[in-house]
């Protein structure tokens, strides 16, 4: 019996990034071939209409919904893992599609809040991940100066806030808050190499929810190129974004150490180093060495002329899909020991490995394959006897078997949790500065900040306090906070609201820093006493309810 799945992910061919975009059309078509009814929600980068609209069209025999995305739904220093007309688009297309499964991908730029409303409907949830997004604002682990970031608790360092639609500085802990709190929705997560499995289990997430599920290729595309022979010259090819984080500077200062009349490197790809790159190669004179391809529409063309494609990256990669595509087109392959790369890159069985950002170590290995012309052969046969059966159609029937496994029966509940909703229209320093000690705190253990806006009804009333971070903040609005039953925290210095907490005993209130943090720390550790002051505030919501209904409508109000 076929099933009803939505994939979703931030961006779709044919306008796409990367690899990951494919990886999901993949699966799409092959899903949609296998009988299932497939549609696609995804963000769309073209501006073809004004932000956050969206428009239906169908794409290779799939449904797409696309809704617009610009430039400010994408930066790490702005909020890019919210957006509430992205979700309330996504809740109409639940609504009248009603699926089994909502298969996500990358969701940065769209909604993190997307896998929330899935879970509320009962809908099982699953998630490819693809890089490091859901822990790290960078995707990359980067510190930098270019270190790997081994201590996924000290984000801070990065980045310390970030900025929401109003330039108001938020605390960069509530972003990680955010999506941790969504991912704890997701029923299965399915990752390509055990490398990423293992450093979001590090990061934090349950071990019993990951599956480790090689990215499907489609291997007959590739092993049906014709190799280009070109005599006295290996040809090295690097394919991929021009950014810092693949370490082309790394493979352009190894050719010092070659004889430039013995190889050839192509570099396929574009990006905001481009230029960069092609003034180091004109002033090391390698112009009749180093091509540069730009954006192919046909990327078979540059394997049709590559003996050995290159990977230097000096950030952990998940599972590249060069390097699987490589393989499939019988292409051994250099690249850094890192990341998931050695799961794929048997060293000196498959291709080369070399240390990351070692250029005599990437220098020796690219020399020993042009001495050594014979084992690109060799190389290449056994990486392609390592792919070759997986493909695409492969990586479906497992995913298919993995949504067979799941339980939905815990759809749409909530863990017991210290979550701290914050409600104002900005934060003052003082929060500020609580929510940055008491992030930074293990006594606290799993705390979390949100803002009270984010959030569904379901997981607001989840809750543990309502904090008014927002020293402007009048009764009119605090009124609709009280309905979730939650004890208040509210600052001293808005007599409205400090009365209002005395009159009622309903909530606590502060002057500093040091008081906010204490009042916190008394209302997350005293569940009886979250509990009568939480009380206490819904009794005076009914009062105040009833008496505003009474103002409204009249005490004898009859049915018309």
């Amino acid at each position: 019996m076929g099933k009803k799945i939505v994939i979703c992910c931030n961006v779709y061919p044919p306008n796409f990034i990367g690899g990951a975009e494919l990886i999901a059309h993949a699966q799409a078509k092959i899903l949609k071939e296998l009988g299932h009814d497939v549609v696609v929600f995804t963000g769309d980068t073209q501006g073809w209409h004004n932000r956050h609209s969206m428009r239906r069209e169908v794409y290779e025999g799939l449904t797409v919904y696309r809704v617009c995305l610009t430039s400010e739904d994408y930066p790490s220093d702005r909020i890019n893992f919210f957006h509430k007309e992205v979700e309330e688009h996504f809740q109409k297309i639940l609504d009248e599609f009603s699926p089994d499964i909502v298969h996500f991908h990358n969701i940065i730029g769209l909604s993190v809040g997307l896998i929330h409303i899935a879970k509320q409907k009962g809908i099982k949830t699953v998630m490819t991940l693809h890089d490091h997004w859901g822990f790290c604002l960078k995707n990359t682990v980067m510190k930098h100066e270019g270190e790997i970031c081994r201590d996924f608790t000290r984000c801070e360092e990065c980045m310390p806030s970030f900025s929401d639609e109003n330039g108001n500085n938020l605390p960069l802990w509530m972003r990680q808050n955010f999506i941790a709190l969504q991912l704890q929705d997701i029923d299965a997560f399915i990752s390509p190499s055990r490398y990423l499995a293992d450093a979001y289990i590090c990061a934090g997430l349950p071990a019993h929810k990951f599956h480790v599920i090689w990215n499907g290729i489609d291997v007959r595309k590739f092993t049906s190129i014709n190799k280009i022979k070109s005599p006295g010259s290996t040809r090295f090819t690097f394919i991929g974004y021009f950014g810092a984080h693949k370490g082309i500077h790394v493979l352009l200062e190894a050719l010092q150490y070659l004889d430039k009349d013995r190889y050839i490197l192509n570099l396929v790809g574009d990006g905001e180093l481009l230029a960069e790159y092609k003034n180091k190669v004109q002033s090391a004179g390698l112009e009749c060495s180093v091509k540069f391809w730009g954006k192919i529409k046909d990327i078979k063309d540059a394997y049709a002329q590559t003996d050995v494609l290159i990977l230097p990256s000096i950030w952990p990669e998940n599972q590249p899909v060069t390097i699987t595509e490589a393989m499939a087109a019988k292409t051994p392959v250099i690249a850094s020991n890192c990341g998931g790369i050695p799961e794929l890159v048997e060293d000196e069985k498959t291709g080369l490995l070399f240390e990351s950002g070692n250029v005599q170590d990437l220098a020796r290995k690219m020399l020993y394959v042009i001495q050594n012309p014979e084992k690109i052969k060799t190389f290449g046969e056994y990486a392609y006897q390592k792919i070759r059966a997986n493909t695409s159609d492969n990586q479906v029937k497992k995913i298919l078997e993995l949504y067979d496994h799941i339980d939905p029966s815990n759809a749409g509940q909530i863990g017991k949790q210290n979550l701290v909703l914050c409600y104002g229209s900005h934060i003052d320093l003082d929060c500020i500065d609580a929510i940055n000690r008491l992030s930074q705190s293990s006594e606290n253990g799993d705390c979390r900040f949100v803002m009270f806006d984010w959030l569904q009804d379901d997981q607001i009333k989840a809750g543990a306090v309502l904090w008014i971070v927002d020293k402007s903040i009048d009764g009119k609005s605090l009124f609709v906070g009280l309905k979730y039953k939650l004890p208040l925290l509210v600052p001293e210095g808005n007599d409205e609201l400090r009365q209002f907490c005395i009159k009622y005993n309903c909530g606590l209130y502060y002057q500093t820093t040091y008081e906010a943090e204490g009042a916190l720390q008394c209302l997350l550790n005293n569940e009886k006493m979250r509990t009568i002051i939480a009380t206490n505030g819904y009794t005076a919501y009914c009062l105040l309810e009833k008496l505003r209904f009474t103002s409204q409508y009249g005490t004898n109000r009859t049915n018309s």
